[in-house]
């Protein structure tokens, strides 16, 4: 039975039992994650995934875990809608002292004989606000949900500009070669960029006395990309209208500029059930039957489980690498009844459907030990099929 460890909360009643139970150990086979950080010290060798609840991997050492044969997954675009309509509410807090209106009225009192929406109205000329119809919206990142808010602010009658590294033919969208160019005519700038060794820093003084006096700044992508400190010195010099950030600092704090939020991107209940649940069906396929989806270090492969055992290998891509698999498969006389392999970024990863049944477990240790040996193997595992016996 495998042993999985959970940082954050997560419900397994319908995903526990007979393929692994939850553990606090230091060695688990998998850990389930979401946005808190993994210590570096629980990637030991056992250690065979990392399992992401949500799409960024920040807080979680990848080249460690790559170096060890440890698979991360995600899941990439489950709380897309959650994002897209957080973003929306905080661009009518932008123009719309909604806030302030509702503290109005909880303190607002009236005599017996006066009418309190009479007195309300009285005080309505406080709160007058602006619309977004017309505005320009520039969107940094054009993932999935930077398509989804393109498409909801285009209907509410916005124009929508932005900026990918890639060109992406969408609709209701014009698509610009540079930053400085959403930066120069946008409204209001949301960031949905990734976090790279590009990205981090990216917008900072220079970026911001390009941006409009009168447009605002949303950060829904990752803090690092903005300079924290080059944003409270340019709300003190009027050099853009104000900063919304779903990363809180404590030099952003008590800014009059500056709205806060604390990291409520995907949260809500669905997106957080949904995300959930996926990458709960994807650890079990893993640890099973070694499937890989949604992997930002393993390259996708599902292959169906036709067989008695299949063997899986993660390994740095070279030439000749499965001659040598395939010399060792060869000496022990195992046959390859159906295999799949994909490489991605340096690193491949294949399955191979074969028969052990007959071969010892002495024998078994002793292929597992050779195949480990391979020049630029990071990880081998022998897998019985669970609809067939024990798996191991």
């Amino acid at each position: 039975m495998f042993e999985v460890k959970t940082i954050d909360r997560f419900d397994l009643t319908d995903f526990a039992g007979d393929v692994f139970r939850t553990s606090n150990t230091d060695t688990p086979d998998a850990i389930l994650v979401r946005s808190s950080k993994v210590d570096d010290r629980l990637i030991s060798k056992r250690l065979l995934l990392i399992a992401r609840s949500g799409t960024g991997t920040n807080t979680i050492n990848v080249e460690a875990a790559t170096a060890n044969g440890t698979a991360v997954f995600n899941t990439p675009g489950v709380n897309a809608n959650a994002v897209k309509e957080l973003i929306i509410q905080n661009l009518f807090r932008c123009l719309r002292p909604l806030n302030g209106a509702v503290e109005m009225m909880k303190q607002l009192r009236v005599g017996p004989d006066e009418d309190l929406q009479e007195a309300a109205e009285a005080k309505r000329v406080d709160f007058i606000g602006e619309e977004l119809y017309g505005r320009t919206l520039g969107i940094l990142g054009l993932g999935t949900i930077g398509q989804r808010l393109a498409d909801a602010c285009y209907h509410m009658g916005m124009q929508v500009i932005g900026y990918n590294r890639s060109f992406k033919n969408l609709r209701h969208f014009q698509q610009l070669d540079t930053i400085d160019e959403v930066l120069e005519q946008a409204d209001f700038v949301v960031v949905l960029l990734p976090l790279t060794d590009d990205t981090r820093g990216l917008l900072s003084t220079k970026q911001f006395e390009t941006m409009k006096d009168t447009a605002y700044l949303l950060n829904f992508g990752r803090g690092d990309i903005v300079d924290n400190q080059a944003v409270v010195s340019a709300l003190n010099h009027n050099e853009f209208a104000g900063y919304v950030s779903d990363f809180p600092k404590t030099i952003l704090q008590d800014h009059p500029k500056i709205t806060l939020l604390p990291h409520l991107g995907g949260n809500t209940i669905e997106a957080l059930t949904h995300s959930a649940n996926l990458i709960l069906q994807n650890l079990l396929d893993f640890l099973e039957y070694g499937t890989v989806r949604n992997s930002i270090n393993f390259p996708r492969v599902d292959l169906p489980f036709m067989s008695n055992q299949r063997l899986t290998f993660f390994f740095h891509a070279r030439d000749n690498m499965w001659v040598d698999v395939a010399n060792i498969l060869n000496s022990y006389d195992l046959p390859v009844q159906e295999m799949m392999g994909n490489t991605q970024d340096g690193y491949g990863y294949t399955i191979v459907n074969t028969d052990l049944s007959t071969v010892s477990k002495e024998r078994k240790q002793k292929l597992l030990s050779e195949l480990d040996q391979i020049e630029g193997m990071l990880r081998v595992r022998l897998l019985n099929n669970p609809t067939q016996g024990e798996w191991q």
